[in-house]
């Protein structure tokens, strides 16, 4: 399978420059950040400090998400 992608074609996902919205379903706590794995990672600490579940959301890129 091709794609226009190099860097699809080397193996990466191109997760790394998605946005992403962390959220917490408890509290005040959202952010925003680059790439699943910084959301993921956001987002388990969150957890293990508070024991509140969260939620991580793809941001489409036409829309900008708030600054920190």
């Amino acid at each position: 399978m091709s794609s226009d992608d190099p860097a699809l074609e080397q193996g990466e996902t191109g997760d790394e420059t998605k946005q992403f919205l962390v959220k917490c379903e408890s509290c005040s706590f959202e952010r925003s950040t680059d790439g699943r794995e910084e959301a993921t990672r956001l987002g388990n600490v969150h957890h293990r400090e508070t024991g509140h579940e969260i939620v991580a959301v793809e941001v489409p890129p036409s829309v900008d998400p708030e600054p920190e």
